[in-house]
This record gives C-alpha cells, sequence and structure tokens, in this order.
C-alpha cells in the first residue's frame, strides 16, 4: 500500500502519522510506504531533537519517504549518504527512512512517481541563514536540468508528481508574494520550472503541500492536482474515488 501526506513539520503536525490517529498504518509494513510531500521537518537540528523523531519515525511498521520542502535543514540533510533505490538516487536517512531527491523517478508498487522538493518560504526575512533558512528551498540549474534528464528518458510520462510547491498557473502558487532576491544566481524560479514540468508531462496526479490546505484542483486538461496537509489518503482508493466521480 501507499500513503500520501504533507507537512509534518517534527512535533509541530507529525501527530496526523501517529498510529493512534492514523490507524491504518498499524496494518502496514516495511514493504508499505508513506509519502510526505516536504516539509518533514524532522532533519532540522541535527542534534537529539532530530534523533528522538526519527528514532520513532524508525519504530513505526512502514517505510516513510520525503520529499524536501522549505523547513529542512539543508547542512544536515545533504551530509547523509546517498545511494541508488528503486531507480531513482536518495538519502538514506534510517533503515525505512529516505529522502527522494530532486528531479529523480521512483517505481514503487509497479507505478512511477517523480520528486522534486523544495519550495518558496514567505518568511525568509524573518529567518537567518543556515540556522533556520537555506537558499537550497529553491533548485539550482544543474537539479532542473537532471529533472528533464530523467523524465525525457521516461518519454514525459510518469504516474505521479510529488512536489512540495506548486507550478506557477495553480492559484495556490500565488497566496504568498515570491522572489528570488537573496538567492544565488544559480537559482531557477521554481513555480515558472514547475510549470514547464506541468505543461510537458504527462500524468495521473500531482500530489503537493505547502499551502496548508487538503484541496483538489483541476487544471484546464482536467488533471487532478491535490493539495494534501491534515489528511493522510490511500493512493488506491483516492484513485478509485476519481475514476468513479
Amino acid at each position: 500500500m501507499i500513503y500520501l501526506t504533507s507537512d509534518t513539520h517534527r512535533e509541530i503536525d507529525i501527530h496526523k502519522i501517529n498510529p493512534d490517529e492514523f490507524v491504518e498504518g498499524l496494518k502496514l509494513n516495511r514493504d508499505d510506504f508513506l509519502i510526505i510531500c516536504g516539509d518533514f521537518g524532522c532533519i532540522w537540528d541535527g542534534g537529539s531533537g532530530d534523533r528522538f523523531w526519527l528514532n520513532w519515525i524508525e519504530s513505526l511498521p512502514w517505510t516513510t519517504l520525503f520529499i524536501d520542502g522549505n523547513h529542512e535543514n539543508f547542512d544536515v540533510l545533504q551530509q547523509y549518504p546517498e545511494e541508488m533505490w528503486h531507480g531513482g538516487r536518495i538519502h538514506r536517512i534510517r533503515s525505512n527512512i529516505y529522502h527522494l531527491m530532486r528531479g529523480e523517478i521512483y517505481t514503487l508498487k509497479n507505478k512511477t512517481f517523480f520528486a522534486f522538493g523544495g519550495g518558496f518560504s514567505h518568511d525568509c526575512m524573518y529567518r537567518k541563514e543556515h540556522e533556520t533558512w537555506w537558499q537550497e528551498e529553491i533548485p539550482t540549474v544543474e537539479e532542473c536540468e537532471n529533472a528533464m534528464k530523467n523524465l525525457a528518458a521516461h518519454n514525459w510520462k510518469v504516474d505521479y508528481i510529488l512536489t512540495h510547491d506548486v507550478f506557477s498557473s495553480h492559484p495556490l502558487s500565488k497566496k504568498y508574494e515570491t522572489t528570488l532576491d537573496g538567492y544565488g544566481k544559480d537559482r531557477q524560479n521554481l513555480h515558472e520550472f514547475l510549470e514547464q514540468i506541468e505543461k510537458k508531462v504527462d500524468y495521473k496526479v500531482w500530489f503537493h503541500g505547502h499551502y496548508h490546505t487538503d484541496q483538489l484542483y483541476r487544471t484546464k486538461e482536467d488533471r487532478p492536482v491535490l493539495c494534501l496537509f491534515d489528511q493522510v489518503i490511500c493512493l488506491n482508493d483516492f484513485m478509485k474515488e476519481l475514476n468513479e466521480s
């Protein structure tokens, strides 16, 4: 089984994947996946806080996968070992916790997932670089080129897209004022890049987080784009509902 949610923010919102609330999780095992669409938050202080939460998540029966959002400590995250897993590069965090890296494509339960983390921080002016804010929340040109290369190798077709932020034509992308001021010259406008992906790639559903709402949006081509926050959804059940609606 595959489940999805977003924005766990360590102790702030992680209750949603606690089996006391996510009771379906008690029936899962290491061959089942829970995907968090960014703002995982448990790679943050590089110390005892991270250890506590990673120990707890590792004790859960399933395998946790996450893409990065804009509330991760990228200095710490990038120190974890990198390896190939299910067709794409990952950072192995724990025995059953993996970071899905930007631009990679994974095959899970015979379905393909394109992952691309990152997101604009609307509050970066109140945060301190390398302590509470990192430029790495916005992708580099190299990361975008890697994504395009991998998508081209899959003939521009995947089953599902996983991001934290969303493409520029999506109404939620206008919720906060965004700018590349303060970022390095090698950074790419994330909304505009994801817009290229949306126009070029054939996909069934796009899943994202970041905007702290549970909301289904349909593109002009009637393709479903689901923003996740409080919900923890079962992919099979969601697809069944879509097909019946």
